[in-house]
């Protein structure tokens, strides 16, 4: 498999990723990618991403009465001197809302579709996130859920992880920077 094969498997069209082959006497070439584990509380599976995907760990200040997070909207964050989207993956997938105060962790990533102005967007993060590898055989693509919402999961440790669909993530916070900027020029 080469790395853009990998890539495509793991990221679903996004960023190329760091690999690693390794061969042992008689063995075939065992492939590993490094990923991101994005502590959330998405009941379903631990949610990763690719490490390429990462432009920062940080903390950002919610608006006053920005609070409001949920499946339809995003809140807006200043972030390296730029408003971006902020998104809760609980929230996108029907779940409870984790209890959130005005400042919050977030993972920033970089935008990886071409056609939509959107070149950073963060997701809300309940701890630290944690820098791992696996193995890029272990990926399935027969991951059924909320309208598609994972490209693809693997066994991470004995731990089900799972990938979101990026461009199908991207093209929904799209959708609600797009109804802020709206909503907000409107009011």
């Amino acid at each position: 498999m080469s790395n853009s094969d990998e890539s495509t498997i793991v990221a679903g069209a996004t960023a190329t990723n760091e690999s690693h082959a390794s061969e042992g006497v008689g063995s075939v070439a065992s492939k590993t990618v490094r990923i991101v584990r994005l502590p959330t509380q998405v009941s379903e599976m631990e949610v990763i991403v690719p490490y390429a995907l990462v432009a920062e760990i940080t903390e950002v200040m919610l608006p006053e009465g920005g609070t409001h997070l949920s499946r339809l909207d995003a809140a807006m964050v200043d972030w390296r001197a730029q408003r971006i989207p902020l998104v809760s993956l609980e929230a996108m997938l029907n779940e409870p809302l984790p209890t959130i105060g005005q400042r919050v962790r977030c993972v920033v990533l970089y935008g990886t579709n071409p056609d939509i102005a959107l070149p950073y967007y963060a997701v809300l993060l309940s701890g630290v996130p944690r820098s791992e590898e696996v193995n890029a055989q272990s990926f399935s693509e027969d991951v059924s859920s909320e309208g598609g919402f994972w490209h693809s999961s693997a066994d991470l440790g004995g731990r089900r992880v799972g990938i979101p669909d990026i461009r199908l993530l991207e093209s929904q916070i799209d959708e609600m920077r797009l109804r802020f900027d709206r909503d907000t020029t409107s009011a």
